[in-house]
């Protein structure tokens, strides 16, 4: 992937969140996909693949993709959306953190170890779960991923990008921090004052570690809004009526994609692809979606979930998905 860009702040906001990912392999690589970033509304994309733009960039690449974007999180995006869609067959970009818990039994003195991939649309509650693992004494908390990952429908496996620094809004960054006060950011995103880059080593106590690839073992979704009563099922095929919708949360309803969390980019076809891959990847984990997330305790049932699988159960966490939601919510869970 080639990228250019005409605006010399977004190039170095651009220069910068690349940067960010280094160290990367060094190989030998063919171009198949030249990206171009141009300065226009903040509020909207355009995605154009035009022979013009082709010609005036004398390029031989197999797309050209043209984003309108301003701000660092809006180029951000547009890299997610062309990477997306340049990705072969089974492999998927996922908007969402992938985490690697590690929870000592008091008990039980052998220690379980989950790779989490904790998937949903911008405010659905994610960093809310992140941080509350991150404050629980109990568990070992390793952040592999912040906020986008690429996973393999075949293998149920997860590649991260060694982040050095992660894009967050100064709010976010607060949580993560807990009572210490949040670092200072290590580049602004001067068109954007709610966002910046973060040093993700300063802000996670554990650390961020450094990229590589992971088998999934256990897929939670988000889902913000919920027309029933707030509940925990298993993520099922049906569920991809709802996520083609974008009804993730009324604000973000068909404003967001869940896979890769950027615009509307995609082909009809393009996104029965990723819904089919989404689900494959369901089949070969143990897949939850987390409805009405919001009003959802998602860390005190997520470890619920958790422990399900992990032997000995000494705080009497053993329930069933409708258990865990009834008393996450107070109201009657649903498991379909």
């Amino acid at each position: 992937m080639k990228i250019r860009t005409e605006d010399p702040t977004l190039a170095n906001c651009m220069g910068a969140r690349i940067l960010s990912h280094a160290p990367v392999a060094v190989r030998p690589v063919v171009t198949t996909v030249s990206v171009v970033l141009l300065s226009a509304s903040p509020t909207k994309y355009d995605l154009g693949i035009e022979e013009g733009v082709r010609r005036a960039l004398n390029t031989r690449t197999q797309e050209v993709i043209a984003f309108k974007c301003t701000t660092m999180i809006e180029a951000d995006l547009a890299l997610r959306s062309a990477i997306a869609i340049s990705l072969p067959g089974r492999l998927e970009g996922m908007h969402g953190a992938l985490l690697r818990l590690k929870y000592k039994n008091s008990v039980d003195v052998r220690s379980r170890t989950w790779t989490v991939a904790l998937l949903g649309a911008s405010g659905a509650g994610k960093s809310h779960i992140i941080a509350q693992f991150l404050a629980d004494p109990e568990c070992e908390v390793a952040i592999l991923a912040e906020d986008w990952f690429v996973a393999c429908a075949d293998t149920g496996r997860a590649y991260s990008l060694p982040e050095r620094h992660i894009l967050l809004k100064h709010e976010t960054a607060s949580m993560y921090s807990g009572a210490e006060p949040a670092p200072e950011p290590s580049y602004p995103d001067l068109a954007d004052g709610t966002r910046a880059l973060y040093d993700a080593n300063r802000l996670f106590a554990t650390g961020s570690k450094g990229g590589g690839g992971s088998v999934i073992d256990t897929l939670v979704v988000l889902r913000a809004e919920s027309s029933a009563a707030p509940h925990i099922r298993r993520l099922t095929a049906e569920d991809a009526q709802w996520i083609r919708a974008g009804a993730y949360s009324a604000y973000y309803q068909a404003k967001e994609q869940l896979l890769d969390g950027s615009s509307e980019v995609f082909t009809a076809a393009q996104i029965d692809r990723r819904l089919a891959n989404l689900l494959r990847l369901a089949e070969r984990t143990s897949a939850f979606v987390f409805a009405g997330s919001h009003a959802i305790n998602g860390h005190a049932a997520l470890r619920t979930l958790l422990f399900l699988r992990s032997g000995p159960d000494p705080h009497g966490l053993c329930r069933t998905p409708a258990q865990i939601s009834q008393d996450a919510d107070g109201s009657h869970g649903m498991e379909h």
